[in-house]
């Protein structure tokens, strides 16, 4: 039997989806998904921006206590910034799952619900087996 995509959460043959659950695993025969639809979590907008925010509380401060000569200490400061808030970001949207939906047999489920990194290879792996199985088909 041909494996498509294998990771500690999912494994994809040309028979089975095979996901592990919190007591075993959860089987899916690829056959019978109708339908699979994909859900991506949206990051929230302000995801980051705490960085940028007390950033500019810093700056303003240092900027009227210290006078003119802190203007580049307080570029600094603000570099530093944005910095953290395109990391924190990049986090985030590396923590943000996807799920991919289906209809078997005649029920709506979930099949797999996996971080980012992973969701697009799984998906890939589907697409090659549910390919493979329409092949023999014909």
């Amino acid at each position: 039997m041909t494996v498509y995509y294998r990771s500690r959460h999912v494994v994809i043959t040309e028979k089975l989806v095979k996901v592990r659950v919190d007591h075993g695993w959860r089987l899916w025969v690829v056959a019978e998904l109708r339908g699979c639809t994909v859900q991506h979590d949206d990051l929230p907008w302000t995801t980051g921006l705490w960085a940028l925010g007390s950033s500019a509380i810093v700056v303003g401060l240092v900027a009227t206590r210290l006078g003119g000569w802190a203007l580049p200490l307080a570029l600094i400061v603000f570099a530093v910034a944005v910095a953290v808030a395109i990391i924190e970001r990049r986090r985030a949207r590396a923590r943000s799952c996807s799920e991919l939906r289906a209809t078997y047999k005649g029920q709506d489920v979930v099949v797999f619900e996996l971080p980012r990194r992973e969701f697009d290879a799984a998906c890939r792996g589907l697409i090659r087996a549910i390919e493979r199985r329409e092949d023999a088909k014909s």
